[in-house]
């Protein structure tokens, strides 16, 4: 909240806070909102906005008439709300003025800021780009109710809503299980919903290699295909061949409904490690030289695997070439994920040519990996990219760009602690702690739908995540969705994703300043009805 005063009026139901006063108001706003809520369904959004004025009264939409700045905006409008009401471009000329204008105007709240005014002659959306517009024109979509009268309507608010953190995202994998461009996008769309901007995705992995990459046709003619898949929880093989992979054209559809979405894209080539399918593909970028016999295969079993690059040029510069080719691939996205997690050094102990490296560069064998990662990194500035990196990166020795940043999963070693870290080499941080965003974890006690990875993160816990990491900049965070056992299509992704998604889009959008857990469950229950028109499998809320 960036207002200069605090105010309460019960008619109203207005909440704005002084920064300085954040302290104080908050269990007060808290308990203001979660009463605005129970009186005003019709306000009831997720994320809660920053600054939200609830009037008497409603605002009649027999028809959605609009003037709208683009056409980007005018197909927003006809795929998120068309299908709820009849919705039509204002005619130039037209005798009546629209019900909803939109415009770009400077509202003082940023990239991703947006002013909303309902009143009971019409809607006033204006925000300082389009991004802000799309963000107003979900809320305004959330709005939207339809009474026992039939007619539909919209509460007379005055809203001025900007995000806490410019991150907030979803990752998925699709290197253990795969998942199909009309599923990538059902995701996309749901994502939307709920104001989250960034979808981080998972390509490679030792399970699988998901996209192609010219110069190395085998990645995808060997790479993508593994002969097998564990039986559950189990070492026993499905004995079903298993051979997914995107084309540049699917690719290409997938990144132009995100661009339409407003949700940034950044493709993750994790290295060095994780990578048995890619040396399953090309022998000779792994550690041949460390076994009499070398017949690498694509993984049929999960977890941290022992195939790691080799550390040499012939190595590095295969590297650099899939980086080059990601960036041609994802022209738009500034961030590549290049990994750095859960690397092993066995190989490079048993490698004459890793340990001459090491030797050469007067490193240790657990440097290697910093030595390639930063290879990787100043080779992505190069490109005018920068690079993301899992924390374990920090430990490792490497020369990273300073603007490179650093994704913190492992919060059993305390965020602050790690935070602190990434701050005293001047990176910024991603927060994806694995006690609150891995949704592969079970949601609930029952465990009756579908499978998990074991452990149990429930919606209170997700909602709870932190948002802070020391003295860090934290750019924001993200659920991960690890796929070893999602496995069952767009049903089962839906289920693990939502609503506990939901709990990290409102954590994002407000921070520290989000309102009570029971408030939010309470407004996540009064848009059960988005998740059914949208053809999503709801998880418990």
């Amino acid at each position: 909240m960036d207002s200069k005063f605090m105010m309460f009026m019960t008619r109203e139901c207005r909440v704005e806070a002084l920064p300085e006063c954040r302290a104080e108001a908050d269990t007060a706003a808290s308990s203001l909102i979660q009463v605005r809520s129970r009186l005003n369904d019709a306000s009831a959004l997720i994320p809660q906005p920053q600054s939200l004025t609830r009037r008497q009264g409603q605002l009649e939409v027999r028809k959605l008439t609009a003037d709208l700045p683009s056409v980007a905006l005018r197909q927003t409008l006809d795929d998120f709300v068309g299908s709820m009401i009849d919705s039509a471009s204002s005619e130039p000329g037209a005798s009546e003025a629209p019900l909803l204008s939109a415009r770009l105007a400077d509202v003082g709240l940023g990239a991703e800021g947006y002013a909303l005014n309902v009143t009971s002659s019409g809607v006033d959306l204006a925000a300082e780009t389009e991004h802000g517009l799309f963000n107003g024109l979900m809320t305004l979509r959330q709005l939207l109710q339809k009474p026992d009268s039939g007619i539909w309507q919209l509460p007379l608010v005055s809203i001025r809503d900007k995000p806490a953190l410019q991150w907030r995202g979803l990752m998925l994998d699709v290197s253990r299980h795969f998942f199909f461009p009309k599923e990538v996008k059902h995701l996309l769309r749901t994502m939307a919903l709920f104001k989250m901007n960034h979808f981080h995705w998972h390509l490679t992995d030792d399970q699988g290699w998901r996209f192609p990459v010219e110069k190395y046709p085998k990645l995808i003619s060997l790479g993508a295909a593994r002969r097998a898949t564990p039986k559950g929880h189990t070492p026993r093989l499905d004995g079903q061949p298993y051979n997914h992979s995107y084309t540049v054209e699917e690719i290409e559809d997938i990144l132009s409904l995100a661009e339409s979405l407003h949700i940034e894209v950044m493709p993750e080539f994790d290295l060095p490690g994780h990578n048995q399918a890619a040396i399953a593909s090309y022998p000779e970028m792994g550690n041949a030289d460390a076994a009499a016999k070398w017949d690498p295969q694509v993984a049929t079993q999960f977890g941290a695997l022992q195939y790691t690059l080799n550390p040499t040029d012939r190595a590095v510069n295969f590297t650099k070439d899939i980086l080059s080719e990601l960036v041609r691939l994802f022209p738009a996205t500034p961030y590549v994920h290049i990994g750095g997690d859960e690397v092993p050094t066995d190989q490079w102990a048993r490698s004459p040519a890793a340990k001459e490296v090491a030797a050469e560069k007067h490193l240790s064998l657990r440097q290697l990996e910093g030595l390639m990662l930063g290879e990787a990194a100043h080779h992505l500035q190069s490109l005018h990219r920068k690079a993301v990196v899992w924390d374990e990166a920090l430990e490792s020795g490497g020369d990273l760009p300073k603007d490179s940043v650093v994704m913190i999963w492992r919060s059993w070693l305390g965020l602050d602690k790690v935070g602190e870290r990434a701050a005293q080499r001047g990176h910024s941080v991603v927060l994806a702690p694995q006690t609150w965003t891995y949704l592969d974890q079970w949601q609930d006690t029952s465990k009756k739908q579908f499978d998990a990875i074991g452990g149990y993160l429930p919606l209170s816990k997700v909602y709870s995540v932190p948002t802070t990491a020391g003295s860090a900049k934290v750019l924001g965070l993200q659920g991960q969705l690890w796929s070893e056992y999602i496995r069952e299509g767009e049903k089962n992704l839906d289920f693990m994703a939502w609503p506990r998604g939901c709990a990290l889009a409102e954590a994002g959008w407000l921070g520290e300043a989000r309102p009570s857990f029971n408030d939010f469950r309470y407004r996540l229950q009064k848009r059960a009805k988005d998740f059914e028109a949208f053809a999503v499998n709801l998880g418990q809320i």
